[in-house]
């Protein structure tokens, strides 16, 4: 399995899924290319870092794989499975970026104005770090208490560095404008010939879970699988409730052409995991 991360964030925003899946799966999750210890590359469109990713791959001797792309990261992952659908097992897209216009109004800010050439020298100040770590966990989870301390850690070490933050602004502005997201991918998903999960936190404020909705339409052989009361961090916040969906959806050996609903007990909330 190939695990990619959204932006700004870094390999290690797996760790807790990757803990989970390494029983059964061989698990590899990379720093994309101008983030933790990758360099950036001259593109950065999700169709160039999908190139990178399949150039990584081919180095790790990876001819085939299943990939879980989540927000920037699932707009990478449906590039690679339209770039090598002979390469790409299962598809499994986590609040993936370019599903819709719909984008939370800040990012449209930080994206269309001069305000996103604000966020580098956030860096610079005193508590800056802190504050931008501390606002993306109030907009990325309904409770930010239950992201883990060890990203609140690593997330700070990647918000004071400038040309991260400078990196992560540039790829933002490619994405979205005053208009909302740009450079959509809806109408290349009915050429997924994979099977594909959707998954979505029911609370997300990022992206809206509507959708999570469409994409699955749009899809020959679309599964979805919303987790109530997470938001975009899912993979960060409620690791084990998005392993508990994708896990069977890995098991099945080929796509199947109906769209069926799964429920799985939410342990915390008492309600239902579609």
């Amino acid at each position: 399995m190939l695990l990619l991360h959204g932006l700004g964030g870094t390999s290690d925003d797996w760790k807790a899924v990757m803990r989970e899946l390494a029983p059964r799966h061989r698990v590899v999750a990379p720093d994309l290319p101008g983030y933790g210890d990758s360099g950036p590359i001259p593109g950065t469109s999700p169709a160039a870092v999908a190139d990178f990713v399949w150039a990584f791959a081919d180095a790790l001797g990876i001819s085939r794989a299943a990939v879980m792309g989540h927000s920037e990261g699932g707009a990478i992952a449906i590039s690679m499975a339209l770039q090598r659908p002979d390469r790409t097992t299962h598809l499994v897209l986590v609040s993936a970026a370019g599903l819709g216009r719909l984008v939370n109004p800040l990012l449209m800010v930080l994206g269309a104005t001069p305000l996103g050439d604000l966020v580098p020298r956030l860096a610079k100040l005193p508590a800056g770090p802190e504050a931008l770590v501390a606002a993306l966990a109030l907009f990325g989870s309904p409770r930010p208490w239950r992201v883990p301390k060890p990203w609140f850690t690593k997330m700070r070490q990647a918000a004071s560095s400038t040309g991260v933050l400078v990196h992560a602004v540039v790829t933002l502005r490619q994405g979205v404008s005053a208009r909302g997201q740009e450079n959509l991918l809806l109408d290349s998903l009915p050429g997924l010939t994979q099977p594909v999960l959707v998954a979505w936190g029911t609370h997300d404020v990022m992206l809206p879970v509507s959708q999570a909705w469409g994409a699955v339409r749009r899809l020959r052989h679309g599964r979805l699988a919303l987790v109530p009361c997470t938001g975009h961090l899912l993979p960060i916040e409620a690791p084990e409730r998005l392993v508990a969906a994708v896990a069977p959806f890995l098991a099945e050996d080929g796509p199947r052409t109906e769209r069926t609903v799964r429920t799985e007990p939410s342990a915390d909330t008492g309600a239902a995991s579609t």
